[in-house]
């Protein structure tokens, strides 16, 4: 009867011991409840490509320009206006992290950074230049990608505040 009982004992504890090993197995494997916005991707870091189409505006490698989708223009030497739409095939998390990285490196300043129903928006300043990102899901020629929006701009500053008006 002892030797019986013993057995059930030292069975029980194996069989508490598999499970107990099937779960850590099973939390090692499983996704965490609570993800980061690149659900089911994997973070990467990002690289510039070695040449863009403009300088200051860094691209990843692998993204192509859209040249139907965008459009700029110079005058004198100054750059007036650009909107110009790049596609990838990354994580947009991934393609923020490389803006955060990539633009002070060019010498751009972050003024905003946001998150509205899963299209990041980004607002850099540099000189009298604004830089406005969009990054979000597209439809490329290869299925699913990163799009980024790129559109710069001339913003005049004053130092001064504006002169009051006289309501009558």
């Amino acid at each position: 009867m002892l030797r019986s009982r013993t057995y059930d004992i030292r069975r029980r504890g194996w069989a508490t011991g598999r499970r107990l090993v099937m779960v850590c197995c099973v939390a090692l494997v499983a996704p965490p409840g609570c993800q980061s916005p690149s659900e089911g991707m994997r973070l990467e870091r990002l690289v510039p490509a070695a040449r863009t189409f403009e300088r200051d505006i860094p691209v990843p490698v692998g993204f192509r320009f859209v040249e139907s989708a965008s459009e700029d223009f110079s005058a004198g030497g100054s750059r007036l206006y650009l909107r110009h739409l790049y596609q990838g095939k990354a994580n947009k998390y991934n393609v923020r992290n490389f803006y955060r990285e990539q633009m002070p490196l060019a010498q751009w300043t972050l003024v905003s950074d946001g998150n509205v129903k899963g299209e990041y928006q980004m607002r850099w300043e540099k000189g009298h230049e604004v830089c406005r990102l969009v990054i979000r899901d597209g439809k490329g020629v290869a299925g699913d990608v990163a799009e980024v929006q790129v559109i710069i701009s001339q913003e005049a500053r004053t130092t001064r505040p504006p002169a009051r008006r006289n309501i009558s």
